[in-house]
């Protein structure tokens, strides 16, 4: 009679091939087709894996997309710069965010991001932990160091985060880095001179 030892069998450790397969051709499958074109039997074809081995890792289509797209969001998220100028570093880091999601690639990654996050709530959750909420913290932080209270940095970082995704899902094509950043002169402008130790 097989103990409790012989009878578990040991968890299975990714292949970091079969895994890095996947992420490729989930990755190039979603710029070509977009994530409603995007299936499970497309991928494990084209990394030539079965669609098991996906589902192992994978619950379900949107937490592949979401990990896959958020092994690209280190390229998007940085830190706002802290010099003495808090209206020019601000407009600074937007300048750079819009650039980034202005290419092709971070279209598609906003688009693909905002789609997944939909449909299936775990991974809405994962994707805001992962790129939404870093993207708002970062503003957040840098004007509560300039002094800004607490409560207007929150709804400033919303409005200045939201004045650059907005109009790349609306309008991708007409938005500009310019734009964004006399958006971002306006916010910031609006939260009226600070107290200066």
């Amino acid at each position: 009679m097989p103990s409790d030892l012989t009878r578990a069998s040991p968890p299975r450790r990714r292949s970091e091939k079969s895994r890095t397969a996947i992420v490729t051709a989930t990755r190039e499958l979603l710029l070509e087709r977009g994530f409603d074109g995007l299936t499970i039997e497309a991928v494990a074809a084209r990394a030539g894996v079965g669609k098991q081995t996906i589902y192992r890792w994978w619950p379900s289509r949107p937490a592949l997309v979401a990990d896959v797209m958020l092994e690209d969001a280190d390229k998007i998220l940085a830190s706002v710069d802290h010099t003495d100028d808090v209206s020019a570093d601000l407009v600074r880091w937007v300048g750079r965010l819009v650039a980034s999601l202005t290419t092709a690639r971070g279209m598609a990654m906003l688009r693909i991001l905002t789609v997944a996050g939909m449909e299936h709530e775990d991974t809405a959750v994962k994707l805001r932990a992962g790129f939404s909420a870093p993207l708002h913290e970062s503003v957040r932080a840098r004007l509560i160091a300039d002094g800004v209270d607490a409560a207007a940095a929150e709804s400033a970082a919303d409005a200045i985060v939201g004045g650059v995704v907005y109009p790349i899902l609306s309008e991708p094509h007409q938005y500009s880095r310019r734009r964004a950043e006399r958006t971002t002169r306006i916010i910031v402008g609006a939260l009226g001179p600070r107290p200066r130790p």
